[in-house]
């Protein structure tokens, strides 16, 4: 029913009512942008991990387990379930690519794929990517090398143990992605904490926003942030910009 809901009200081909053309540029180049990275070595991985049965001990300090008590876990059910999957990996790469960061915070590596997605399309991009589950970041930290990957450095621990730090680390301009913790309360918590740290040239993307009803209540509190100016919501993923100094816009675009 929820993406019936986004279907029927997103909308399917942009007109001359948006009011900004660089969103209409953003929506047209970026979301529904043509691919100029080969992606090649990335979805072999993909597909091969996809059938990978070796054994995970995962510590998983997100909404899966609240004790961050260990889990075993297959590689390939990691992948299945909690990868980003070939078509979102492939618009987080359009999004690096056009916004040409100079320093990418990831919160929630997971297998990886969405840090090569990331990496692959600008090698001037410095990734500090958390993971909350060592052996999930060891896994990682092998898919990465395997690509001949230098940009990247995959961080295991909490993201509250860990985010302040990295924060000290930033060159910008600034790109952000959260995954990996699908709690409402700790999704503003993050934002909250990056905030003191971002620009007017910042862009920040959350990924799973319709994954609970707390993800979908805390999507809509911070769309309603007077820090975000625009927002687009792409059912699965939320885009938000910081620019100042333009009227508040929020899109939801099918994709």
């Amino acid at each position: 029913m929820k993406y019936i809901w986004y279907c029927l009200t997103a909308k399917r081909l942009l007109s001359n009512n948006f009011h900004y053309q660089f969103v209409n540029d953003f929506i047209t180049n970026v979301v529904r942008g043509k691919d100029s990275v080969d992606y090649d070595g990335i979805e072999k991985n993909y597909k091969n991990l996809r059938y990978d049965t070796t054994i995970l001990n995962v510590q998983d300090l997100g909404a899966g387990s609240v004790s961050g008590r260990g889990q075993i876990r297959q590689v390939r059910q990691l992948v299945r379930h909690s990868s980003i999957g070939l078509k979102y990996g492939r618009l987080l790469s359009r999004l690096v690519h056009s916004i040409k960061p100079f320093t990418i915070i990831e919160l929630g590596t997971g297998a990886g794929f969405s840090t090569m997605y990331m990496a692959l399309a600008s090698d001037k991009c410095k990734i500090y990517s958390i993971e909350g589950s060592p052996e999930i970041a060891d896994l990682a930290g092998g898919n990465i090398k395997s690509l001949g990957l230098k940009n990247t450095e995959i961080i295991a621990g909490s993201f509250n143990d860990i985010l302040p730090a990295v924060l000290q680390k930033i060159q910008h301009p600034l790109f952000i992605f959260i995954d990996g913790d699908h709690r409402g309360e700790n999704l503003i918590g993050y934002f909250e904490t990056i905030l003191p740290f971002t620009t007017e040239n910042t862009v920040v993307v959350l990924d799973d926003i319709r994954w609970s009803l707390s993800m979908e209540k805390a999507w809509k509190k911070i769309v309603k942030r007077t820090e975000v100016s625009v927002s687009i919501d792409l059912f699965r993923m939320g885009i938000l910009f910081l620019k100042k100094d333009i009227e508040k816009q929020h899109y939801n675009i099918r994709f």
